[in-house]
């Protein structure tokens, strides 16, 4: 097993107030667990985890659900996500009016919380309803 040293005082201040901060062990070992979308078994290792918690100051109790493969696939769709509403934003009317942009707008909603992240009941409804609207 990998062990890496940890510095807990590189955490985020949340993490910092969190109850259980100041009893982190010395070190980051690596962690099995299985993947919430595939079922493949996967390992969160010790320096992905320094990463995680000191570099990108994710909260120290947040834990990897996703393999690799799996985690890489969600932060891909999460960006196109984020990169549509924006255009939606910049341009409404017209994005309302293209089946095709509206149609790649509800399959990205859709396949979000496939991979354990919180749906857009609300936003998938919406873009249903212009969608049906295109259809009429």
């Amino acid at each position: 097993m990998n062990k890496v040293p940890l510095n807990k005082n590189a955490y985020s201040q949340q993490s910092k107030r969190s109850v259980g901060h100041e009893f982190l062990a010395a070190y980051y070992e690596d962690i099995k667990y299985v993947c919430i979308k595939c079922n493949s078994e996967a390992v969160f290792l010790a320096q992905d985890q320094k990463q995680a918690y000191e570099v990108r100051k994710e909260y120290m109790w947040a834990e990897r659900k996703l393999c690799n493969s799996c985690w890489k696939q969600m932060r891909a769709i999460k960006a196109k996500l984020v990169s549509v509403e924006l255009e939606y934003c910049a341009n409404k009317a017209e994005r309302l009016l293209n089946e095709a942009f509206l149609t790649q707008w509800l399959d990205l909603l859709v396949l979000y919380p496939q991979f354990g992240k919180k749906a857009n009941p609300a936003r998938v409804e919406f873009v249903k309803k212009h969608l049906m609207s295109q259809a009429r």
